[in-house]
C-alpha cells in the first residue's frame, strides 16, 4: 500500500506527491516518525508535524517529534471543565 507523507514545517506546507510503499499502517507510522524526529534537529523545523495518509486520503496519523517541547507543564493537571 502507498502511503503519503505531508510535512508542516517553517510555516510551509510540503504535500507528498510520490509517496511511500509500506505493508502495514504501524510501518507507515514508524517511517513517518523517523522523518519528522530527523526534522526536528534543526532549529528551522523543531515544530515540524508530519501527516500520514493513504493514498486515498485516509489519515493514519500526525505525528510530531520525540524531541517537541511540550506545551504545558506535564506535572500541572489539566483543567476540568464541565461538558453541560
Amino acid at each position: 500500500r502507498r502511503y503519503m507523507f505531508d510535512i508542516y514545517a517553517a510555516g510551509v506546507v510540503s504535500r507528498d506527491k510520490v509517496g511511500r510503499m509500506c505493508s502495514s499502517d504501524g510501518l507507515a507510522v514508524a517511517y513517518g516518525q523517523r522523518i519528522v524526529d530527523e526534522l526536528s534537529r534543526n532549529d528551522d523545523y523543531r515544530d515540524a508535524i508530519i501527516d500520514v495518509s493513504t493514498s486515498s486520503g485516509r489519515l493514519v496519523a500526525r505525528l510530531i517529534s520525540h524531541e517537541a517541547l511540550l506545551l504545558d507543564d506535564p506535572q500541572q493537571p489539566a483543567p476540568q471543565l464541565p461538558l453541560h
